[in-house]
């Protein structure tokens, strides 16, 4: 087996309440490069919830070290005009590299046109825009609302590559064991991905190693990114990136395939190198 020792996780929370709580964005930066160190990642991306996290946050959190940080933006999509300037200021000024929406926590609707001007700003200024897509949520749920306000049919998520084709989407969680597939099927369209956080340790154990191996090649290796979910202090070592990481090495893909889903399409997505 292959082992890789460059590693992107796209997907890494601070937690929730840090900035509440006046964690400083250093201690919990340092508690991150040594959860990374000892998981073998080797850049992390940032993903705050606006509002409970602010990008200002963010940005003093990846200063630590930029070289192995690297920081999302988010807004509340509604209303779109102050959002497209918070998203502008965080992109611009900031310097965030990508934009984090979470319909449950953030209480919106996919359908909104309110969403279509964010997603299609961040098209335009070139940032990758990831959202969560994971229906029957049995992550860790850091995050979770104690209510819906809307729910997210997978028609919307559907929808999304046709109202921004120039974005670049990510789906967090590759819908979770209930819509796996067909989230699988509408990242077909040339602008949508899916990062692996969290569920590919469900899907390997519901459907195992020969079979996820099998959706992968079908849908491309190149569609896909590592992400875990990792949130300091909260994720149990057995749903850890650690974990993650050794499952993807251990299915049956060829050494290119897992190259690009442990870093080579973060880098890709990000222009980075």
């Amino acid at each position: 087996m292959q082992e890789f020792s460059r590693v992107i996780d796209f997907h890494v929370h601070p937690p929730l309440d840090a900035e509440d709580k006046g964690v400083s964005p250093k201690d919990i930066a340092e508690e991150l490069l040594d959860l990374m160190d000892k998981s073998g990642v080797s850049k992390a991306v940032i993903l705050p919830i606006a509002p409970y996290i602010s990008n200002n946050y963010i940005y003093k959190l990846v200063e630590v070290e930029p070289r192995r940080l690297v920081g999302f933006a988010s807004v509340v999509p509604n209303p779109a005009d102050k959002a497209v300037k918070e998203l502008e200021r965080a992109v611009l000024d900031l310097g965030l590299r990508g934009l984090k929406l979470h319909p449950g926590m953030q209480g919106f609707c996919l359908r909104s046109t309110h969403v279509w001007k964010i997603l299609r700003r961040a098209g335009e200024l070139e940032i990758p825009v990831i959202i969560h897509a994971l229906w029957m949520d049995e992550s860790s749920l850091y995050f979770k609302s104690p209510y819906k306000p809307w729910e997210n049919p997978l028609e919307d998520y559907a929808l999304l590559p046709y109202i921004a084709p120039e974005t670049r989407l990510i789906y967090a969680h590759m819908g979770g064991l209930l819509h796996f597939k067909e989230v699988f099927n509408i990242a077909t369209h040339r602008n949508v991905y899916l990062d692996t956080s969290y569920s590919i340790i469900t899907l390997a154990r519901e459907v195992g190693l020969e079979r996820l191996a099998h959706y992968i090649k079908l849908l491309g290796a190149e569609k896909i990114l590592f992400g875990s979910d990792l949130v300091p202090g909260l994720t149990p070592e057995d749903l850890g990136p650690k974990k993650q990481i050794e499952l993807i090495n251990r299915l049956p893909l060829s050494q290119e395939e897992k190259e690009k889903i442990l870093f080579k399409n973060a880098l890709q997505l990000m222009g980075t190198s």
